[in-house]
């Protein structure tokens, strides 16, 4: 039989149970930063790929866009307030940084990505590169 026992935790400044403590464990680190990533979905287009990014809290200055080497890295560095403006009995509701990364396959045209951000959530449109087909050629044998 497991007994829970109150507990202080340094991470949140007040008593919390055992559950609550495991729980928390998998979101928060020793500095109370999130490491999680934001939730993704990666949608195969006939003429490219789109990625949706769910960033509730986030508005669009607050969020960077980079290709390099074909790497697409979509990152923010916005931290939670230092001093709350109102004292919370419990706080779920929070943003860290982030940093996720996707590489890029050599069809894609990064030239022209498309970003749009609505309603929290960060759309890409990545088209892929125009292959130009060659129509066959007869050759003539003199």
């Amino acid at each position: 039989m497991m007994k829970l026992v109150r507990f202080a935790n340094p991470y949140y400044g007040v008593n919390k149970n055992l559950v609550d403590d495991l729980f928390n464990s998998f979101l928060y680190n020793d500095t109370h930063a999130c490491h999680c990533k934001p939730a993704t979905n990666v949608i195969e287009k006939e003429n490219g790929y789109g990625i949706e990014v769910s960033l509730p809290g986030f508005s669009k200055d607050e969020v960077q866009i980079s290709v390099n080497n074909d790497l697409l890295t979509i990152k923010s560095e916005k931290n939670q307030e230092e001093e709350p403006k109102s004292r919370y009995t419990r706080q779920e509701f929070t943003t860290y940084p982030f940093e996720k990364s996707f590489k890029l396959d050599e069809t894609i045209d990064a030239d022209k990505i498309e970003a749009k951000f609505e309603n929290g959530i960060l759309y890409l449109d990545l088209p892929k590169k125009e292959v130009l087909v060659s129509k066959p050629v007869s050759i003539e044998i003199r």
